[in-house]
């Protein structure tokens, strides 16, 4: 019994995890941060760590702060371009 609850249970899981995507503005974020890495603008010391569903966006630096004025002002600069159409 323990054995088949904990194949549903990691089923389950699989399925749920399987199922969510990204909402638009999660999307964006990362979008913009993969461009500003393809850049050169973003140091290796500074990594994205999570986006929200609204967009509000949470990074990381190690070692030390450097990079993080610019990893925010990259982002900035892409998430208020006009896409092109």
């Amino acid at each position: 019994m323990l054995r088949r609850s904990l194949f549903v249970l990691i089923g389950l899981t699989i399925v749920g995890c399987a199922s969510v995507q990204n909402t638009p503005a999660q999307d964006a974020v990362w979008a913009a941060y993969n461009q500003c890495r393809a850049e050169g603008r973003v140091p290796a010391n500074v990594q994205l760590m999570r986006v929200d569903p609204d967009g509000r966006a949470y990074y990381q630096t190690y070692t030390s702060s450097f990079g993080g004025a610019d990893f925010e002002r990259c982002l900035t600069e892409k998430m208020n371009r006009p896409s092109p159409r």
